[in-house]
């Protein structure tokens, strides 16, 4: 007998189809060949994984940055709200102008803030076209923003103070035969809008329209531009214009 015991190692090609493969493949067992193939195949995967990596981080890193950098933005100007604030108070401040402006009874009823020769009045009008001339669609930034919220707010209380005034005032700057004629076109513009019939609203209305062109001529005062087209146009019955 051997000294190992009868054992002896043998090259596995000298037995030809083995024990480990069964006659399927010849060579080394099967978890020999494994890391042959692995490794070549991570070493060319590993840059693609690795430039991946850093992509992902770049971009997730630098949205990270924006973010906080927006937020502290954010934070620090103080002067947006306001901005935006002033931006809602001006546009009251224009509708109700507009609104006055385009109506002839409440022109009658407050002559002196349609008149520009009134003080508080000019001054109004003043502050309202600082405030238009500074006026934009967005948030034009701190400085900017600024100007426009102090303009806003001087066009507002220049508003109240120039209706106030006007209230106090009232016709008394013209005299007792000019008022007269205020109180005739008032009357007309009332039964204008009162009247069921169309011949006898537009013969109101252009009754109105010729006391209030006579009264311009012998003052200087006049209806601003929107009241006397409305008034005008109500005159000749053009239908979508409305009441006086």
């Amino acid at each position: 007998m051997d000294p190992d015991g009868g054992w002896r190692y043998h090259d596995p090609h000298q037995w030809g189809p083995g024990m480990y493969h069964h006659g399927f493949h010849h060579g080394p067992p099967p978890w020999m060949d494994g890391p042959g193939v692995l490794f070549p195949l991570l070493s060319a995967l590993f840059p693609l994984l690795l430039l991946l990596w850093v992509l992902s981080r770049w971009f997730v890193l630098d949205a990270l940055a924006a973010r906080g950098r927006d937020a502290l933005a954010g934070r620090g100007d103080t002067v947006k709200p306001q901005w935006e604030a002033a931006v809602g108070r001006f546009g009251e401040t224009a509708r109700a102008y507009a609104a006055y402006e385009c109506d002839p009874s409440a022109v009658l009823h407050r002559p002196a803030l349609a008149d520009v020769g009134e003080p508080a009045t000019a001054r109004f009008v003043d502050a309202f076209a600082e405030a238009t001339a500074l006026a934009t669609d967005a948030y034009p930034g701190p400085q900017a923003g600024e100007r426009f919220v102090a303009a806003a707010e001087g066009a507002d209380r220049a508003w109240q103070a120039a209706v106030d005034a006007a209230d106090r005032v009232r016709a008394a700057h013209f005299a007792p035969g000019e008022r007269a004629v205020l109180e005739q076109t008032l009357s007309l513009l009332e039964l204008a809008r009162s009247s069921p019939h169309e011949a006898e609203r537009r013969s109101a209305y252009e009754r109105a329209r010729r006391r209030l062109t006579d009264l311009e001529r012998r003052t200087g005062w006049a209806l601003p531009r929107p009241a006397g087209e409305l008034l005008a146009a109500r005159a000749r019955g053009m239908l979508g214009a409305p009441a006086a």
